[in-house]
């Protein structure tokens, strides 16, 4: 069994290697950035979705079903869907046409990460130098994209009147679930 990596073994590891390999390995965190960046997206939108009243998600649970359940069930099947499916989820809850174009603009970006990123090659021990960099580059933007778009959902859903977005400026913003307090009979079903 491998022992975890401590910070002075890294360090001394690091130390002895030849600057090619101290690309490569910049290169391999700047892919997990990216995919870290994108999950916190992906988490952003489900939990965007989870506790906005008025998204509905068809055949959740049976009418009586408790709120804690119908929560749980909720969240459970948000998770469970792609994210092509949750755009389209989206879709049907009056977001404004250039907010339904990013979203499926972002999509576009994820997909290339996700499916297509190593399709011109780019595996770590294959590559010099200047493809290092450019490849770092190209990293770094969809990291920053995945970044904008999970801030970016919460206007979205504040544009839609899905939720109320109020900016509280350099300390963020603050999200009301306009429809916390109806209950499920009130509310159409959920």
């Amino acid at each position: 069994m491998r022992k975890p990596t401590t910070a002075p073994a890294f360090r001394t590891f690091m130390a002895g290697a030849e600057d090619l390999d101290v690309l490569r390995i910049h290169y391999c965190y700047q892919i997990g950035s990216t995919f870290v960046s994108l999950a916190l997206m992906e988490d952003t939108i489900i939990d965007a979705m989870w506790i906005c009243d008025r998204i509905k998600v068809a055949n959740l649970l049976g009418p009586d079903a408790s709120n804690w359940n119908r929560m749980i069930d909720k969240r459970t099947k948000l998770q469970s869907s792609t994210l092509g499916n949750l755009i389209s989820i989206l879709a049907k809850h009056d977001i404004a046409p250039g907010d339904f174009h990013y979203l499926k603009w972002v999509k576009a970006k994820r997909d290339f990460f996700v499916h297509r990123f190593f399709h011109q090659g780019g595996w770590p021990g294959e590559l010099g130098n200047e493809e290092i960099d450019a490849l770092c580059r190209k990293l770094l933007y969809l990291e920053k994209t995945f970044v904008r778009a999970s801030h970016t959902i919460w206007r979205i859903f504040g544009r839609a009147n899905l939720m109320n977005y109020q900016d509280l400026g350099k300390d963020g913003v603050l999200m009301m679930n306009l429809d916390l307090f109806e209950s499920e009979d009130d509310s159409g079903g959920g």
